[in-house]
Parts: C-alpha cells; sequence; structure tokens
C-alpha cells in the first residue's frame, strides 16, 4: 500500500477511534456520564452509573474500534506492524477524542480488541480473566491495569525481535497505565467508587462534590481527568 493510503487509514483510525460510546450511551439514557461517578466516558463509569446493560455495549463497541482497525492492518495492509500502528492510533482516538475536546476514555476496552486480533487465545484468555477479576475485585480499575500488563509482557516476549510490535505494545500499556492515575490518586485518598458486576452499585458523583466543595479548601474543584 502507498504512503498516503497508510495517511489516510491513520486519519481515519483516529476520527472512529474518537466516536465515545459512553456519552452516546449515556445520553440515550438521559444523562452526562462526565457528570456521573468519576466523570470519565468510558466503560467501567457506565457499567456503575448507568446500567450493566449499556456497560457491556458501550465495551463491546468500543473494543470493536480496536478489533476493525487491527484487522485492516493485519490483512489489508498486510502487516502485522500496521496491525499494533493503527491500533495505536485507533486507541490514542479514543483517549483523546477531537469530538468531545480531547477528553476520552482509558482505552482499556479498545486495547483489548487491537489484542485480541494480534493473539486470538490469549487475548480472550486475558477478557475472561478481566471478567473474573471484576467479580470479585471492587475496584475494577486494578483488573484493567493488571489484564493489560499481563497481555503487554507476552507481547513483547513472543514479539522480541520485532521493535514496533514492541514499541507500540509499550505505547499502549502507558497510555492505560497513565490514564489510570487518577484513580490510583482516588483509591489512596479512599474516594474510589466501586464496582459491582452483580448487585446493584452505589457510586458517588465525585464530580459533582468536587464541585460543592469548591473553595472550602482553597482548590477550584475541577475534575481530574
Amino acid at each position: 500500500m502507498e504512503w498516503w493510503g497508510k495517511a489516510l487509514l491513520c486519519i481515519a483510525a483516529y476520527l472512529i477511534g474518537s466516536i465515545n460510546f459512553a456519552i452516546i450511551f449515556s445520553r440515550l439514557k438521559g444523562t452526562d456520564i462526565t457528570k456521573k461517578g468519576s466523570g470519565n466516558p468510558g466503560t467501567m463509569n457506565v457499567l456503575r452509573s448507568v446500567g450493566k446493560l449499556w456497560g457491556v455495549l458501550t465495551f463491546i463497541c468500543d473494543c470493536s474500534k480496536g478489533v476493525i482497525f487491527a484487522v485492516i492492518g493485519m490483512y489489508w495492509v498486510g502487516s502485522v506492524d500496521w496491525l499494533f500502528i493503527l491500533g495505536v492510533v485507533t486507541i490514542i482516538g479514543h483517549v483523546l477524542p477531537v469530538y468531545s475536546k480531547f477528553k476520552g476514555g482509558k482505552g482499556v476496552a479498545t486495547s483489548i480488541g487491537v489484542f485480541i486480533v494480534a493473539y486470538p487465545v490469549v487475548g480472550a484468555v486475558v477478557l475472561a480473566v478481566l471478567i473474573f477479576m471484576l467479580l470479585f475485585i471492587k475496584y475494577g480499575f486494578i483488573g484493567s491495569i493488571t489484564c493489560i500488563s499481563a497481555i503487554t509482557v507476552y507481547s513483547c516476549i513472543v514479539s522480541r525481535d520485532n521493535v514496533a510490535v514492541i514499541v507500540c505494545s509499550l505505547t499502549i500499556w502507558a497510555i492505560v497505565v497513565v490514564r489510570h492515575y487518577s484513580n490510583i490518586k482516588r483509591l489512596i485518598r479512599g474516594e474510589e467508587n466501586t464496582l459491582k458486576l452483580v448487585g446493584k452499585n452505589q457510586s458517588k458523583d465525585l464530580t459533582a462534590e468536587q464541585d460543592k466543595n469548591a473553595g472550602a479548601d482553597g482548590s477550584d474543584g475541577k475534575k481530574e481527568n
């Protein structure tokens, strides 16, 4: 494929990746996900604050974005390198979406979609482990970071002779970990919302609480992205 064709695919990957299904589905339910729970427009917050069905739909759609462009890279461009390159661009679109003032999700579902195409069996196992962890660990982001870290290590080992794949895999891992920095800070402060796949979730709207307390402690009450 010519360079301009690959450039167009990168643009398409970013623009499609920028579509935020958490925002779309929460609006269909008559709410604004950026003002619910943690304020993050992603699967975990939708599961917790909007509903499990909508959370599952959000995950499937976000995961599909990674799957689609990973497949295009692998079978249309015809390169495992481009599977990961287009995957990374799609994830960047998800976390820094042009349609939402560059305030997006945390990239876990889209990342899993990319890895499932690259390593179908291991990717499916990681997804199953994530679901299992969410059943027993009340903080969803711990399962997300653990599973993405595990499959990143696997990718780097099996593709140890491919610099492009290693760089892209580590980039995906870094994006996911950095995007969960606010979760780690909230956990340390004892403010992190919990998640139950079974039973009813009761999430504290941290963004609203921060706005309510604005000025009381000298802060501006702005939420963490």
